[in-house]
């Protein structure tokens, strides 16, 4: 059990060295009403800052822009060169990532995920590189219906938020979780990905030769004992054991 153990360990430690810390990175657009350029917090899509946050303490890249920034975020993608991005937007920055998300095809860089929240009109087709969309409305009026072009491979979800209106629903927690565990979710089968590729690229003697060796300077360390069921005791800590008394019955004495 120990070495297998040990084997195991050493497997996964070959691969978490080219694993990155997280393999999407978030952007995330405000809607239109921002005044954030004049005072922090001075807009009305404060839900998108706070979903921003919430993803950084999760430990996702994640940065926040003006529905407007556009052209500002793909350049930073670009300088960045993630291999996956979350596109996220509330109202006009919804607009804006369906924008950006269709700028990306053909750059080499994935769009795991595209989070709407209420888009002020026709939603039309999702980009045909996004892997998952998913889309947030609500009933009055219900504009933002997304719909998926013709060979379209990815995953769509229109989903009506009820008890929400159009100024609040970037707040609206329900809508923060959807989006904050279709990122993981999304990051897992990045992580996935980078297993099997860096899987495949080793050669099989290298990785056993890694484990063997790992194995080999452990059955030096390890002690004489199984450590799991007794503790290792050096010669000089021994105590001899207890001789027994002999009694005329011939029996064990009772202790």
């Amino acid at each position: 059990m120990y070495r297998v153990v040990l084997a195991c360990a050493a497997y996964l430690a070959a691969f978490w060295s080219v694993m990155p810390a997280r393999a999407v990175e978030a952007y995330i657009f405000r809607g239109a009403g921002d005044f954030s350029f004049i005072a922090d917090g001075l807009n009305f899509s404060t839900g998108m800052d706070r979903l921003g946050r919430e993803l950084r303490g999760s430990g996702v890249e994640a940065r926040v822009y003006r529905w407007e920034a556009g052209e500002i975020a793909y350049r930073e993608i670009m300088r960045r060169r993630p291999e996956s991005v979350a596109l996220m937007g509330h109202s006009m920055g919804a607009l804006t990532s369906m924008a950006l998300a269709k700028r990306l095809q053909g750059s080499g860089i994935r769009v795991a995920y595209m989070g709407l929240i209420d888009i002020p009109g026709p939603g039309g087709v999702v980009p045909a590189n996004v892997e998952w969309a998913e889309n947030f409305y609500h009933a009055f009026p219900v504009f933002g219906q997304l719909t998926s072009g013709r060979g379209y491979k990815g995953f769509l979800s229109n989903r009506y938020v009820m008890g929400q209106v159009h100024i609040t629903m970037d707040k609206a927690k329900l809508v923060h979780n959807a989006m904050i565990s279709a990122i993981w979710q999304a990051d897992a089968r990045e992580q996935s990905n980078h297993l099997r590729a860096y899987a495949g690229e080793q050669p099989a003697d290298a990785t056993i030769d890694r484990v063997e060796k790992a194995l080999a300077t452990a059955d030096r360390r390890a002690p004489a004992t199984d450590p799991y069921t007794t503790a290792a005791v050096t010669t000089s800590d021994a105590v001899p054991a207890k001789p027994r008394r002999k009694t005329g019955s011939g029996l064990p004495p009772i202790e």
